[in-house]
């Protein structure tokens, strides 16, 4: 199961009170390419993982994409710029 900070989860509902998301409507984290990931907006599906801000689902993310990301966090970065969102991967390996 993927994880979300608490920092990306304001950005996320912060994108959403801006009111570019309709009603029944949150981001939802895809696949965009290989090995690659986005954000769209969507309606939910019945087998999403919901991430929810309080009562209001902020973040879709569907069964592939979630078994995909197990263990993985979503966080925001910091760097030269804005705050970006960043998958975190876990990490493997004997250390681990």
């Amino acid at each position: 199961m993927l994880s979300v900070s608490d920092r990306a989860l304001d950005m996320i509902a912060g994108a959403i009170d801006s009111g570019q998301v309709g009603d029944n409507q949150a981001l939802r984290l895809a696949k965009t390419g290989d090995g690659e990931f986005g954000l769209v907006v969507d309606q939910p599906k019945d087998d999403d993982q919901v991430i929810s801000r309080g009562d209001t689902p902020v973040l879709y993310v569907d069964n592939e994409v979630s078994s995909t990301l197990d263990g993985a966090t979503l966080d925001v970065a910091e760097g030269i710029g804005q705050p970006r969102l960043a998958l975190k991967m876990p990490e493997s390996g004997p250390d681990a």
